[in-house]
């Protein structure tokens, strides 16, 4: 009983540093973590990430409420006595705290639509620090704490009143904003702040714009101004505004400026040949229409996708931290010039105060408080700047540099082991699902996103929905291989999207175990589009069952489970009586494809996917028929990726990004028609359809062998 009372005792006097350390520790932990989740980290330290998160609020507003509790009374009360006045200097250190980090401004792209609620947190806690500070500052304490005290106020404040003002820039719809330069309209600067308005448009340009050059007739250097900076475009497509209509858009608006121009010099060459100045002209029409639809789009190279790690973490940025605010003058004046200062002035300020009377554990902790807070704001950006060059000179996969696979058929076979199989389904009935991981993983990206990106160069006008329509519009399937594509193909590939991705799914799993197996960059290439079709079959599934609503809107999930079932109801028919036996490969296989011929009704989807293996296996040579799959899958791919909403994309950057996105942002900046194309423009005629074809597969340039090397080989030491 003595132990018991010891340590609530001991508690009680504790309580409140404990409180103030650990929230201390938990804002150095996220520190150092926060700028981790701009890399492919694993989901337990993505956990635990956001349980500092969360719990670093939490423990810092209990502290707040502890100390309020404990000094509420003060000035009446007389068990609270002048040595303990020194805890309340801790309250704008706690303020300091609830500020958060800058690279952990939002976990979850919700968090930035409730700035209103952090608004109130704010003037709330600030009024609760103010109040409890006032009513516990004995009347005759030093002046040299109490202006070291109203010093970290300000600090703290100003911290915490950081957090809503960058989420609430941060939200959609103060992304799509930006759509107001594209008229060439500058958003006005406000009358209160039109000189740090003015700043930081001026900053933000310069942090964010690019210049882009080319050749006039005269063969001279001309330089253009861009007219959407790199941080315009990643607002533009996060907040679902495409690229497309605003390349079109301004293309038209600047043909129409020139019109009166190209009148005059007709009329003044007009003596010297019509026919040849209306040619002139016309050439100076297109080349101006290519020339302003760069300005916008800019070119897409064929080692574009090394870029991407900077456009994805724009988007990062933008999104989940303080970006938005953080290039800002005011930020910068403050955080590199007066933090520092006030820091300097604080802790002089307590360290030249009369401490008699006070309790040296607490005089020492507050020493160690001030030191440590202040190491915490001064030296924040170059211990990020540390860790983004450890991350990357570690090797550290970047946003979306994953390809996580999910194969129905190894589901089903890993459900057939007693004890593995047993664990597998109480997890589902408990809601958790069967995440798979590949050791090969990242290789499989780079190959994968190497390839996806040839196929992206060399394509242009794109409409991605085209590549289910067997005419000279498909734009993955030329027309020597849609001379393959037979009924069963063409049927299929114009399923409902999320059945044509199951169906397909099952077929490459069975045309791939059916193949004699082949190394990657085996003779005719058969090797590498091999590999690569089973990868992208494998994501697309695994899309299916983890993110059906990135795969496409309104993706019945259901369809997996239910073909997940009766996999497993067909495997588990062969170990009946022999559990001990173990079932190869290929008895497997047969069973499979015997009961999706035999037993039709009850298996429908099974039955589809092996009458589509069956007419795959009949193309011949075989380099043409895993070519024929890669593209299938490649038009699948993009068309998903299109389709997908950016407020998903953004959503799914915040826990690691998917290859989808990478994908969508590639598109994006390569003027394909995304989702708010389909929308908002009407479909084009048949015969505008196939001319369009036709005009693509003429102006289809190949990439050179160089190129396709570079791109589907793995990153070594010269990369």
């Amino acid at each position: 009983m003595a132990g018991i009372l010891g340590a609530l005792h001991w508690w009680d006097e504790w309580q409140l540093r404990v409180l103030v350390l650990g929230s201390l520790g938990l804002q150095w932990f996220l520190l150092f973590a926060a700028p981790m989740r701009k890399y492919t980290i694993p989901r337990w330290c993505r956990t635990f990430i956001w349980l500092a998160y969360i719990g670093s609020d939490a423990l810092a507003i209990y502290a707040l409420a502890t100390l309020f509790n404990r000094h509420a009374h003060a000035s009446s009360s007389s068990s609270c006595g002048n040595g303990d006045a020194l805890e309340v200097l801790w309250a704008p250190v706690l303020l300091i705290h609830l500020g958060g980090q800058e690279e952990i401004t939002a976990y979850n792209i919700e968090d930035n639509e409730l700035w209103t609620r952090h608004t109130v947190t704010l003037v709330s806690q600030v009024a609760v620090a103010v109040y409890a500070f006032c009513k516990s500052w004995p009347s005759s304490g030093d002046r040299r704490l109490l202006a070291s005290a109203i010093l970290l106020f300000v600090v703290g404040i100003l911290s915490f009143s950081e957090k809503p003002w960058a989420l609430r820039r941060a939200s959609i719809n103060r992304l799509a904003a930006v759509s107001s330069r594209l008229h060439g309209r500058e958003r006005k600067p406000r009358r209160r702040w039109g000189l740090f308005t003015k700043l930081e448009d001026k900053y933000i340009s310069c942090w964010a714009r690019t210049t882009h050059y080319w050749t006039t007739d005269n063969n001279r250097q001309g330089q253009a101004d861009q007219v959407l900076s790199d941080g315009d475009k990643v607002h533009m497509i996060l907040s679902d505004m495409s690229l497309f209509a605003a390349s079109s858009d301004l293309t038209k608006r600047e043909l129409m400026k020139q019109d009166s121009i190209r009148a005059g010099e007709m009329r003044r060459q007009r003596e010297r040949g019509v026919e040849l100045v209306q040619v002139e002209v016309e050439g100076d029409i297109a080349d101006e229409e290519d020339e302003e639809q760069r300005q916008v789009l800019g070119p897409l190279s064929p080692t574009a996708e090394w870029g991407s790690k900077r456009w994805l973490r724009i988007a990062f940025g933008l999104i989940y931290t303080r970006i938005n605010v953080a290039t800002t003058p005011a930020y910068l004046a403050f955080h590199f010039l007066l933090v520092p200062a006030i820091h300097v002035a604080a802790i002089t300020l307590f360290a030249a105060s009369r401490k008699r009377g006070y309790n040296p554990t607490d005089v020492r902790i507050t020493y160690v408080i001030l030191f440590v807070t202040a190491a915490l704001d001064v030296l924040a950006e170059s211990i990020r700047q540390l860790l983004y060059r450890a991350m990357s000179a570690a090797g550290v996969p970047a946003l979306c540099e994953t390809l996580p696979q999910y194969s129905l058929l190894g589901s089903a076979r890993r459900r057939m082991h007693p004890a593995a199989g047993r664990l597998l389904k109480c997890a589902a009935r408990l809601g958790l699902e069967e995440y798979f991981v590949c050791g090969r993983e990242n290789l499989l990206y780079w190959r994968v996103a190497g390839f996806v990106m040839l196929d992206l160069v060399r394509a242009t006008g794109l409409d991605l929905a085209t590549y289910r329509t067997f005419t000279g519009s498909n734009w993955t399937l030329t027309k020597e291989l849609q001379l393959h594509c037979r009924a069963e193909i063409r049927r299929t590939l114009r399923e409902s999207f999320d059945e044509s991705v199951l169906i397909w799914h099952i077929a490459t799993e069975i045309c791939f175990r059916r193949s004699p197996r082949r190394q990657p960059g085996a003779a005719g290439g058969t090797g590498d589009h091999e590999e690569c079709t089973l990868a992208i079959s494998n994501y697309m599934a695994h899309l299916l069952n983890f993110r059906a609503d990135m795969l496409m809107t309104g993706s019945r999930r259901h369809l997996l489970t239910e073909a997940l079932e009766d996999l497993e109801s067909i495997t588990l028919s062969l170990s009946t009586g022999r559990t001990k036996t173990k079932v190869d490969d290929a008895a497997v296989l047969e069973a499979i494809r015997n009961a999706g011929k035999s037993e039709r009704h009850k298996y429908p989807l099974i039955h589809d996917a092996c009458k589509l293996s069956d007419e795959l296996m009949e193309v011949r040579p075989e380099e043409t028929r895993w070519e024929l799959m890669y593209r299938a899958w490649v038009g699948m791919l993009c068309y998903s990726a299109s389709m997908c909403r950016g407020y998903l994309h953004a959503k799914s950057l915040g826990e690691g990004g998917e290859f989808l996105s990478f994908v969508w942002l590639m598109l994006s900046l390569k003027g394909a028609k995304t989702l708010a194309d389909k929308l908002q423009m009407p479909e084009p005629d048949a015969q505008e359809s196939a001319a369009a074809g036709e005009e693509t597969a003429t102006a289809t340039e190949m990439p050179s062998t160089d190129d396709l090397v570079s791109l589907v080989d793995p990153p070594g030491k010269s990369r």
